[in-house]
């Protein structure tokens, strides 16, 4: 019997420990990140009797928070002063980033409720050795019970988001999009943090997709979004590439994965190894970009089929940094061209925004308020640059 295992052995939830267990299996270290409320005894004390009611709606709130930002290889369980959030899916840098994200979240959440203002927790990361794990927090496994949720298993429908190229003219790739109940693109990321299982439902789709256009003569490019959590851990890799392996090797060619939300200074090196697993089965690897990212250069030697930058909402309205995200993404054009590599934007741009990144010298551009989301596949289709008032070969 090993030490995890003697730490865990006991009445309070086999189901647990076994995962636990199974997580450790061939890890010199586990990462887990202490969520912890601070100055608990303060508001403890100023809430006197209401205490018990204020503790049970903090902690269900902070609870379903962070368990939508969470991923199905993770373990969360709940602590007297907080929560303990064992990673399956990050490690190191990875790890931090992800519980520093998650605190800063709600941390401003309870600042935006009038009755939780005084609320507010940090979160402690560390990599443990499985022993040093087993003795720190062994005794509060063994009487835990598992809150983190099970994968999402509800059909969602797809929809496939045409992207234009400007150079052809033509709307001749579709992004698999899930959509909500009114067949409406969903933004994913504010809905759920269940990145493999999302990726997983969509790589899926689009192959049943390209099958069904294919079979009738017609053709397009299919590209899917996989976030970069979902590739750069061992176990949610596996469920990615296990479904890749799957493809029609046939259909390769017409094939687009885009490695999406790509935080600025994201390490270079995870970039490198994400490429290697992905491309001797998808020749077009794509890598999405903030696009503050200050480094363009570094992931442009790591030769991707193309950039892609998403700008959040309102990035280019006048108030906000529209000038900035123009001059950079201009640059990161000019940057790219030496390397032959297209560069490529997403957003809700309207119809000038988009003339004037093709004017700029974009190869790509995406936005559903121009170029709306359709049900099912389409073939590839003309949509030639004069729609935009653009002459994109005197730009190029």
């Amino acid at each position: 019997m090993t030490c995890m295992d003697a730490e865990f052995e006991s009445q309070g939830g086999p189901n647990l420990a076994e995962r636990i267990r199974r997580m450790a299996n061939g890890r010199n270290t586990l990462d887990v990140a202490q969520f912890q409320f601070i100055g608990l005894d303060a508001i403890r004390t100023g809430y006197a009797e209401r205490w018990s009611e204020k503790r049970d709606r903090v902690f269900t709130i902070a609870k379903q928070f962070i368990t939508k930002r969470i991923t199905p290889e993770d373990v969360l369980i709940s602590s007297a002063e907080g929560f303990l959030l064992i990673f399956g899916a990050y490690s190191g840098f990875l790890a931090d980033a992800a519980a520093q994200r998650i605190s800063g979240e709600l941390n401003a959440f309870f600042l935006g409720a009038p009755d939780m203002s005084d609320v507010q927790l940090e979160a402690k990361h560390q990599s443990m050795s499985v022993d040093d794990f087993a003795t720190a927090f062994g005794e509060m496994i063994a009487e835990a019970v598992d809150l983190t949720p099970p994968p999402v298993t509800a059909e969602i429908p797809m929809g496939f988001t045409p992207v234009w190229d400007a150079q052809r003219g033509a709307l001749s790739t579709f992004f698999v999009s899930p959509l909500d109940a009114a067949g409406v693109p969903m933004d994913w990321n504010l809905v759920s943090h269940r990145h493999t299982d999302m990726d997983e439902m969509k790589l899926k789709a689009s192959e049943e997709a390209m099958k069904k256009l294919f079979a009738t003569g017609r053709k397009a490019l299919v590209g899917v979004a996989v976030h970069v959590s979902s590739l750069n851990s061992q176990q949610s890799l596996a469920r990615i590439m296990s479904v890749i392996s799957t493809f029609d090797p046939e259909l390769a060619r017409y094939r687009v994965i885009r490695v999406s939300c790509v935080e600025p200074g994201y390490p270079r090196i995870y970039l490198q190894d994400i490429l290697r697993n992905l491309k001797p089965r998808i020749p077009h690897v794509a890598i999405g970009l903030h696009w503050s990212e200050p480094d363009i250069a570094a992931v442009l030697k790591l030769q991707p089929a193309a950039l892609g930058f998403t700008l959040p909402p309102g990035a280019l309205s006048p108030y906000g940094n529209r000038s900035e995200a123009f001059s950079r993404i201009r640059a990161a054009i000019e940057l790219a061209r030496p390397y032959n590599i297209s560069v490529g934007i997403e957003g809700d741009l309207h119809l000038e925004h988009a003339r004037r990144l093709a004017q700029d010298g974009a190869n790509h551009l995406c936005s559903p308020r121009i170029w709306p989301t359709r049900p099912a596949l389409p073939a590839a289709e003309i949509w030639p640059a004069s729609r935009l008032g653009v002459d994109t070969n005197a730009a190029a």
